[in-house]
């Protein structure tokens, strides 16, 4: 309608109201392409749950799971070099005092933490 066409029906006048209409185009498909790279980040290996902490603080979610007598893999590649530290002496602090086991998979980027009772068969 615009401004001026406000002022006018204001006034009095009507102006005739064309209907919208939409344009189609004939022949044309829109292509939907992510060039995201997919999550390559496993959940589970060999039925265990894989965590990936970026900051030590979220340690704390991921040890009820092993107080519950699960174990659990806990990746440290989305972690930052302090954070991995962090990381790393918390749980070696936590395994310390629920008599579980670490077991380093991966140079200091992956971790087992196998509950009391639990062994690794090999």
């Amino acid at each position: 309608m615009g401004f001026m066409g406000g002022v006018f029906k204001i006034l009095g006048f009507e102006s005739e109201s064309k209907p919208k209409t939409s344009k189609k185009t004939k022949g044309v498909t829109k292509a939907t392409y992510s060039l995201k790279k997919a999550n390559s980040r496993p959940e589970q290996i060999d039925g265990i749950s894989v965590y990936y902490p970026e900051k030590k603080e979220q340690c704390k979610e991921f040890v009820v799971f092993s107080k519950e007598g699960k174990a659990i893999i806990i990746s440290t590649e989305c972690c930052s070099s302090e954070d991995c530290n962090g990381v790393i002496d918390f749980l070696n602090g936590f395994v310390l005092g629920a008599n579980a086991r670490l077991i380093t998979l991966n140079e200091n980027k992956l971790f087992l933490i196998l509950p009391e009772g639990m062994e690794v068969e090999g």
